[in-house]
């Protein structure tokens, strides 16, 4: 990210010396840690744990008014939830995160059974803040046409600037049953980083999908614990990832197919535009 770290040592070791307290110190930690710009990187202590928020403050709009648009709605244990919709013969999937029990993800077989009948599909994963690349990948195997290659990363593995590990490529395959061939919707905001961005990577190389709706957060990280020697905490990011075109989406995002900034300027509007966008894809088939 280009970031001049003996400038910023020079601007803060000056204001953690001023800090006359703890809580002030935190604060200088802090305000340090965010100019990375980087949602995996927290300095966590007894006075806050210090987030920078990939979608820089926007509250996307409608994402939390989908059901009015569903019925028979269904859970799939605490992580995925699945429906219906009213106006259209098109499935519902809703992945919260891709940090829960695997149990939830390995049911995306009984999902997809379900909603068989289906034009097609939406999956849902706007404010999904990641979890587990197992986890996404089990789910992204299920829509995959063939083995493709839809991830590179490497790890920092020692104290040097350029001190990284070769390229590791992450490829996903068909898997599960039997494979959904039919259109399939991704709708993505800001909120959308880490693992679930990994689950964008793989889900847009396939022929019968189309992501709609904003930029992803751009937070790859994979982030690792350490211990300060107050006792108090920091995440770091531990790896660069890239796309199979040697992208880096750090700090970027993943640019969706139909673009649809799911916000208003009315604060009364709460329409989910995105959604409605994603209606008109199956429209047109």
């Amino acid at each position: 990210k280009n970031i001049d770290w003996d400038s910023l040592y020079d601007v803060y070791r000056p204001l953690a010396e001023l800090a006359v307290n703890d809580d002030q110190f935190f604060q200088v930690l802090a305000r340090l840690s965010l100019e990375l710009k980087d949602g995996h990187v927290n300095v966590v202590s007894p006075y806050g744990v210090s987030t920078y928020d990939f979608a820089n403050g926007e509250k996307p709009v409608g994402a939390e008014n989908v059901k009015s648009h569903l019925y028979n709605v269904k859970q799939a244990g605490g992580s995925i939830e699945y429906a219906e919709l009213i106006r259209q013969n098109v499935g519902y999937i809703h992945i919260k995160t891709f940090g829960g029990d695997i149990g939830d993800y390995e049911k995306i077989d009984d999902i997809l059974e379900a909603l068989k009948k289906e034009d097609g599909i939406i999956i849902d994963v706007r404010s999904n803040g990641g979890g587990s690349t197992t986890k996404s990948q089990t789910v992204a195997s299920r829509f995959a046409d063939k083995e493709r290659l839809y991830l590179k990363v490497k790890y920092k593995n020692g104290p040097g600037h350029s001190d990284f590990t070769d390229w590791d490529e992450r490829t996903v395959s068909p898997e599960g049953p039997f494979q959904y061939k039919k259109p399939v919707v991704v709708l993505t905001d800001r909120k959308t980083y880490s693992a679930s961005e990994e689950f964008v990577l793989a889900m847009r190389l396939f022929p019968q999908v189309t992501i709609v709706g904003d930029t992803t957060g751009g937070g790859s990280g994979n982030p690792i614990l350490r211990e300060l020697p107050n006792g108090w905490t920091f995440r770091l990011s531990s790896w660069i990832a890239v796309d199979p075109d040697n992208n880096t989406y750090e700090g970027i995002g993943l640019f969706p197919d139909v673009v649809v900034l799911n916000k208003s300027q009315n604060p009364l509007d709460d329409t989910d535009y995105a959604l409605l966008e994603a209606m008109k894809v199956f429209d047109d088939q």
